[in-house]
C-alpha cells in the first residue's frame, strides 16, 4: 500500500488522483443529540442470544489465524436497488451472501475482512431482548437485511479479536467487542457491528455516530477503551456513513475516496486527459464516489505519476490526487 507522502505537483491545476492511503487526520464528529442518545441500546441482551452453542451450528472451523494481522482489502461498493417489500431479486450481487439476512455490501464487506459465515451468530432477529436493532432495516435487491450483524469470538485470543476489529472498520464496519463488564457490557461475549453503507433504522444510525465519537453505542455512552482504532479505519467508516446521509443504499455504489492536493481544487475532465475539456471541479479534502476507472494522460501529483483516472459521475479526475488505500486499480474498467 503506497504511503501518504507530501509532493509537490508540477502540472497546471489539473490535480490528478493515484490511489494512496486515506489520510491519516481526525475527524469532526459532533456529540450525539439527546435524541440519539435515547436510543441506544442498553446491556439487557440475554447470555443465549450469544452463545456458540445456541448460534453456531456445527463444529466451528478453525481458522482463528486468519486474524493475526489487521489486513483487510477493500472491496467495490456494488450497486444495489433499494425496495419498501421483499420481492423477486432485481439486482445483481457480487458473490452469495455469507449469511440470509445480509446487505450485499456487507456480506461482501465480511468476507473481505476474513469472516467465515459460521461466525456470523445473527443478523436479522425479534427476539425482546435485542429491543428492535436487529429488526429488518429494509429491503434490497428484493431480499430483506439488517445493518447490524453479530459475530462470535469462539477461540480468538485477544490479539486477533483487536485485528479483527481494526479490519471490520476498514471495510465500513462500526463496531464493539462486547466483554463482559467492560465498557459497559454485561453478557456473553462477541462483536456487534453496524454496516454503515446502507439504509438503517435510526437507532443504528445513533450507533455508528457513538463509534465515530469513540464511545460504546451502548446507552451509557461511555468512551469505549477495550480497542482504539485507527485513524484510517475511523476514516473509512465515515466516508462510507457519508454516502448513505439521505438515508438510501443507492447513492454509495462504488469506492469512497478521498481528493488530496494539499489545497486547490481539482479539476474535473470530460474524457481521461489534460486536454480533455474542463467539465467542473472537486474542493481538496472532499469525499469522491468512483464508479469505474480507465488509462488516459500521464499526470504527477500528491502520490507519484499514473495513467489512471477515476469516473466520479459525469467526468474523470486524475488517479495521482485520490487517496483511495491502495496502489492498484480499485474499481471496474470503464467501458
Amino acid at each position: 500500500m503506497r504511503k501518504h507522502i507530501p509532493f509537490v505537483a508540477i502540472v497546471f491545476l489539473q490535480f490528478a488522483g493515484c490511489v494512496g492511503e486515506a489520510p491519516e487526520e481526525p475527524f469532526y464528529e459532533p456529540p450525539l443529540t439527546d435524541e440519539e442518545l435515547a436510543q441506544l441500546p442498553d446491556d439487557s441482551v440475554l447470555d443465549h442470544e450469544h452463545t456458540d452453542e445456541v448460534l453456531v451450528p456445527g463444529p466451528a472451523e478453525d481458522d482463528a489465524a486468519i486474524f493475526d494481522d489487521d489486513e483487510a482489502f477493500a472491496p467495490y461498493d456494488i450497486p444495489v436497488i433499494d425496495d419498501e417489500e421483499s420481492s423477486a431479486i432485481t439486482g445483481t450481487t457480487q458473490f452469495a451472501l455469507l449469511h440470509w439476512g445480509l446487505h450485499p455490501r456487507a456480506s461482501d464487506g465480511l468476507r473481505a475482512a476474513g469472516v467465515a459465515s459460521w461466525r456470523i451468530t445473527q443478523t436479522i432477529g425479534n427476539a425482546p431482548a435485542s429491543a428492535g436493532y436487529h429488526a429488518q432495516d429494509g429491503s434490497v435487491n428484493g431480499a430483506p437485511y439488517t445493518a447490524a450483524t453479530d459475530i462470535s469470538t469462539s477461540g480468538m485470543t485477544a490479539t486477533q479479536i483487536h485485528n479483527l476489529l481494526e479490519r471490520l472498520a476498514k471495510v465500513g464496519f462500526a463496531g464493539w467487542y462486547r466483554k463482559n463488564g467492560v465498557d459497559g457490557w454485561s453478557g456473553a461475549n462477541h462483536i456487534h457491528v453496524v454496516y454503515a453503507n446502507c439504509k438503517m433504522k435510526s437507532q443504528l444510525r445513533a450507533q455508528v455516530r457513538s463509534f465515530l465519537v469513540g464511545r460504546n453505542g451502548l446507552v451509557s455512552n461511555r468512551v469505549y477503551t477495550w480497542h482504539t482504532f485507527s485513524a484510517t479505519a475511523k476514516a473509512t467508516v465515515q466516508r462510507k456513513f457519508n454516502q448513505s446521509q439521505q438515508g438510501t443504499s443507492n447513492g454509495g455504489a462504488g469506492v469512497s475516496a478521498r481528493i488530496n492536493t494539499s489545497g486547490a481544487p481539482l479539476t474535473v475532465r470530460a474524457n481521461p486527459s489534460t486536454s480533455a475539456a474542463a467539465v467542473g471541479s472537486r474542493a481538496d479534502g472532499a469525499y469522491i464516489t468512483i464508479t469505474c476507472q480507465k488509462r488516459g494522460s500521464s499526470v504527477t501529483g500528491t502520490y507519484g505519476t499514473s495513467t489512471l483516472w477515476d469516473y466520479i459521475g459525469g467526468g474523470y479526475v486524475a488517479d495521482a490526487y485520490v487517496a483511495t488505500g491502495s496502489d492498484g486499480q480499485v474499481a471496474p474498467t470503464c467501458q
